[in-house]
């Protein structure tokens, strides 16, 4: 559950810091604007950054002339739950504070992350670990999390806050991945998982489509033609369910189904029907008809290709 926090993986996390300053710092006439929608511009700092990151640098340049400030927002900067690292010193934290910000942008800032935090939403996990939700989307929330250590890690997980309490079995630490002291690593796991997420999706969406329209078509016919199709019948069934419930495609096959306007499903279900022995394994089927299918393919564009050259 915790990482080392050595001297290498501060310092990364000292680097990561100071981006998240020049990243304030060249969005400041944009921030300290004191137009409705200035804070338009936190949002992707905070995507990308974390909000303890920001709220870290945003509290600290708060406390450095705090006099300025109105009692909430200094309470708030006072009281600002902030996990320390033991290599920070006071000259360390003063180079995290963005000095291209306005009193009013720092303060406008301030009062947004409280608004926020009023909302934070937390989650217990099966084992009994406290999460809290940072950003989510349809299909995956990236959390934090306090380690013994009172240092802040960052994980994801296929949930959803909708879900979370009717999920206890699969809300485990197990299912957590990415776990890091760093939020942009976890973001970035956060972000390409969630591509293959949303590919996952497409390709079960575009299998159960082919089946269904399958199944429609079966449904049309006499009982007789019903009872003569079974073994067709059941042949779309074991690949559909085969493909959909086991990882056995790769990403390019996968991405092919999603692409391609041709009823894989049906050529492949077809390729078991025709030529499968029953003795066989359905994977060793389904992966040699799909790559006969593929290479074919392949080859029949590079053709095409060559006899377009020539024209």
């Amino acid at each position: 559950m915790k990482p080392i926090i050595n001297i290498d993986a501060f310092r990364q996390y000292y680097d990561e810091m100071i981006a998240c300053k020049k990243v304030l710092n060249t969005n400041a006439d944009k921030l300290n604007d004191n137009e409705e929608n200035n804070l338009e511009a936190l949002i992707p700092i905070e995507n990308e950054y974390g909000r303890d990151m920001l709220k870290r640098q945003i509290a600290y340049a708060i406390l450095k002339s705090s006099n300025n400030y109105n009692e909430k927002v200094r309470h708030w900067a006072d009281n600002a739950e902030i996990s320390k690292f033991i290599y920070e010193t006071d000259n360390v934290l003063s180079e995290y504070i963005p000095d291209h910000l306005s009193e009013a942008a720092l303060e406008a800032i301030a009062h947004d992350l409280m608004e926020k935090e009023k909302y934070k939403e937390k989650f217990v996990s099966e084992e009994g670990t406290e999460y809290e939700l940072q950003i989510h989307n349809e299909g995956r929330s990236l959390l934090s999390v306090t380690n013994p250590d009172g240092i802040t890690l960052y994980c994801h997980c296929q949930i959803v806050p909708e879900t979370f309490e009717h999920a206890k079995i699969c809300f485990s630490d197990k299912n957590m991945a990415g776990l890091s002291f760093s939020y942009r690593e976890a973001y970035k796991s956060y972000i390409e998982q969630s591509e293959v997420d949303e590919r996952e999706k497409k390709f079960r969406e575009k299998v159960l489509k082919q089946y269904n329209e399958f199944k429609d078509k079966i449904l049309e016919k006499s009982p007789e033609d019903i009872f003569e199709a079974c073994y067709r019948i059941a042949a779309i069934e074991d690949v559909c369910f085969h493909i959909t419930e086991n990882d056995l495609l790769s990403d390019l096959q996968k991405n092919y189904i999603i692409n391609s306007d041709e009823n894989v499903l049906g050529i492949l279900a077809n390729d078991w029907y025709e030529f499968g022995d029953y003795n066989d394994e359905l994977n060793d089927s389904i992966k040699s008809s799909f790559e006969q299918f593929i290479s074919e393919k392949d080859l029949f564009d590079e053709e095409s290709d060559e006899e377009s050259e020539m024209e």
